[in-house]
């Protein structure tokens, strides 16, 4: 073969060039081939969409919302030069293809429709197991939400006054909004309800005093009420968190605050997973024990699981989704907590009816007209409560200031934040943009300095509350697994400096020694050990090497490293892990320009700096971080518009 013939491209059919550049799977091929009656006809590529839709975790395909000329959004420039098959065409549609073509498609298909394999619902495909689960959410939220709750509304505008008080608050501004107590009064008068905020709104607060005003209420026949979060880091931090807000309200009386539980479970561990098999004991057949689910957390829960946990909800039971609705979606398909929140804007009202505005000014505010209606057709606005104050970062704090600027993608925020921290003004925040004179060492120095504690706790004999408590001071996030800037590459350059210093001994015929800290990856249900659950390896009194584990409930749970599933190594962790916990100290990298990928966006970066208590560092070029910044990631779904 000459030169010529060598380096000429060759044109391939599109479904032979995505699937050898990994674009499509050869099971998405094998499905669609199985639901075609004509192989590779226009529905075929429809149901390719369909499951790459489905593999970035969106539960349909909007077909509106498609480029029918390159609707695998191929792009010229990621043709490497060494890559000789180019498709000839990026679109495997003809020129005049359109949304209404698309629909015609598949509604003359007999695999769309009731009972079929795929369903079709407002401009949207879906696999039917995903929109069963988004009709059943829908109409459940609903009749919850319509349910008739029986309230002495005098009694509860008392009790609100009596853990809100009205001269607490701003006198300078009497349209100033306690929004802790609107959301309290609303969760109070509804059998579902919304309560979402950013970081330090005081969400677990307004829970607790909710609790206490539900349970004053119900006195003579107390609420049943169980706490859950998706993780056992999330329920652990969510008990802690009730309890410390117990003890801070003086003002409730001893016999309510012992009606009051704080202590939080998995939403796995509530259900009740059946051994060998991925069903739950409870569901629709066998409905939970319960007058009042809380669920924490509630940006993480997928929608499968949120589905799942609701058909197993007794028809009379009350429900609050407690989270941020701007943090990161859940890890699996859906984002339910940002479909229910939609429409929210920080300083204004949300949209509630004339008649709801009137009964929540009347039961928090003393009839005065605070809240102004603005009416919407979304069926479930007058559930929904936004807590919009800070009480955890004031003005002179850098954290909630840098959080805000990153989530409303507002640079110049930003340049004051970093001015307000190069002035000093600012203390808990730290900038390090230099990637170039020494892109990692100072961050591995850094991170294991911090590490050393917990692990001369471990050579002193704390216990083990003491390790896993000091551990937890200090994480190191970042935004991708591999490459330099990821998670492998960082964890093994800590433990490395770690072993340099004697702190940790490493043998290179052992996986496992004392001190390592490990995260769980695969859920157990045998061991009760779940996706995220936090370890730290250390020795027993046998001098038996143990991977010790702090439960929601704060016990000790001891396991041999042999009988553990599958686990990592988590100096680092990615911020998809982070969501639900809450380091002392957050450290957060972001790759170089060179390095970063698509899934480095808004919530992302808004995320890990919001899981920062006390001081937040990130590590980061400032085009990248600028870059997130103007990069929003939403997921395709009808849950909204099923609700309008």
């Amino acid at each position: 073969m000459n030169t010529e013939q060598q380096t000429s491209p060759v044109i391939v059919p599109l479904l032979d060039y995505l699937l050898s550049e990994n674009r499509v799977r050869m099971v998405d091929i094998k499905l669609a081939e199985l639901l075609c009656e004509h192989q590779h006809d226009d529905v075929f590529y429809l149901i390719l969409l369909l499951s790459n839709a489905q593999q970035s975790q969106h539960s349909c395909l909007t077909l509106n919302e498609l480029d029918w000329q390159n609707p695998f959004n191929l792009r010229q420039a990621e043709f490497s030069p060494l890559v000789l098959s180019v498709p000839d065409s990026l679109s495997p549609f003809n020129d005049g293809f359109s949304t209404e073509q698309a629909l015609i498609c598949l509604q003359n298909h007999a695999s769309v429709g009731p009972e079929k394999p795929l369903l079709l619902f407002d401009n949207r495909l879906y696999f039917a197991r995903l929109a069963g689960y988004e009709h059943t959410l829908a109409q459940r939220l609903l009749q919850m939400s319509q349910q008739t709750v029986t309230v002495d509304n005098h009694a509860l505008a008392q009790l609100l006054e009596r853990y809100f008080p009205t001269e607490q608050t701003d006198s300078t501004d009497p349209q100033k909004i306690d929004w802790q107590k609107v959301a309290c009064a609303m969760a109070a008068t509804k059998g579902f309800s919304v309560i979402t905020g950013g970081p330090g709104t005081g969400k677990t607060t307004t829970v607790t005093k909710l609790l206490a005003i539900l349970q004053s209420l119900y006195q003579h026949a107390p609420l049943s009420i169980k706490l859950v979060a998706p993780t056992g880091k999330a329920a652990a931090r969510l008990s802690e968190s009730i309890l410390g807000a117990k003890d801070k309200l003086t003002n409730i009386p001893e016999h309510i605050k012992t009606l009051i539980p704080q202590s939080a479970q998995t939403i796995h561990r509530l259900l009740g997973v059946k051994p060998f098999t991925n069903k739950f004991r409870h569901s629709t057949a066998n409905p939970l024990h319960l007058d009042l689910l809380i669920i924490d957390e509630a940006s993480m829960v997928d929608l499968s699981l949120m589905a799942k946990l609701i058909e197993a909800l007794p028809a009379h039971a009350r429900l609050i989704l407690l989270g941020d609705k701007d943090q990161l979606a859940s890890v699996d398909t859906g984002s339910v907590m940002s479909d229910l929140c939609q429409g929210l804007v920080l300083d204004q009202t949300p949209s509630y009816s004339v008649e709801r505005c009137a009964e929540l000014n009347q039961l928090c505010f003393n009839g005065a007209d605070k809240l102004q209606s603005n009416p919407s057709d979304f069926k479930l606005a007058d559930c929904i409560a936004f807590l919009q104050h800070s009480y955890r970062f004031d003005a002179k704090s850098g954290i909630g200031q840098l959080a805000q600027a990153v989530n409303t993608n507002n640079s110049g925020k930003l340049n004051y934040v970093e001015q307000e921290v190069n002035s000093g003004a600012f203390k808990d925040v730290i900038f390090d943009y230099d990637l170039v004179s020494q892109p990692l060492d100072k961050l591995v120095q850094s991170a294991a300095s911090k590490y050393a504690e917990y692990l001369q706790l471990i050579a002193q004999q704390a216990t083990c509350a003491a390790v896993h408590k000091a551990f937890a001071s200090y994480q190191l996030l970042a935004a991708v697994r591999e490459g330099d800037y990821g998670v492998n590459n960082l964890n093994h350059r800590i433990e490395k400096q770690l072993a340099q210093q004697g702190l940790i001994t490493l043998n290179p015929d052992q996986r496992h020694y004392v001190g390592m800290p490990i995260m769980i990856a695969q859920n157990d249900y045998q061991l009760k050990l779940f996706n995220g659950d936090i370890g730290i390896l250390m020795l027993d009194e046998n001098g038996q090497l143990k991977a010790v584990f702090i439960d929601e409930q704060g016990s000790e749970r001891a396991f041999s490293p042999a009988r553990l599933p599958a686990h990592d190594k988590v100096y680092v962790m990615t911020i998809h892990k982070s969501q639900g916990s809450e380091f002392t100290y957050t450290a957060m990298v972001l790759p170089p320009a060179n390095q970063a990928t698509a899934g480095i966006n808004r919530q992302l970066v808004y995320t890990g700096i919001t899981r920062a208590k006390n001081t937040f560092e990130l590590v980061a070029d400032k085009k990248v971080l600028l870059m997130a910044m103007n990069k929003s990631v939403s997921r395709a779904s009808g849950l909204y518009e099923r609700l309008t």
